[in-house]
């Protein structure tokens, strides 16, 4: 399955239930109901984010983040291969 990273100039604020269902999921390596598995999390000191994820398209990237109350387009992702 395809990967993608995608970046956020500024995440809003996370309640602290939500952080941990996010770190719960990933985890448990299960896919969401778009078929979104995610992978890992980066967290810039600014606020910052990039999401990595394997998913069917990026279209199931925008579906996941939308169903977190998080706008974005197509055009914050990138198909991304890993070299390790």
């Amino acid at each position: 399955m395809p990967k993608y990273i995608d970046y956020h100039a500024k995440l809003p604020a996370m309640p602290p239930q939500v952080a941990q269902q996010l770190a719960s999921d990933m985890k448990a390596g299960k896919p969401n109901q778009f078929g979104v598995k995610p992978i890992n999390f980066l967290m810039g000191k600014d606020g910052s984010g990039y999401c990595l994820c394997e998913a069917p398209g990026p279209d199931a990237v925008v579906k996941t983040h939308a169903a977190m109350g998080i706008t974005m387009t197509g055009q914050d992702i990138k198909e991304v291969t890993t070299l390790v």
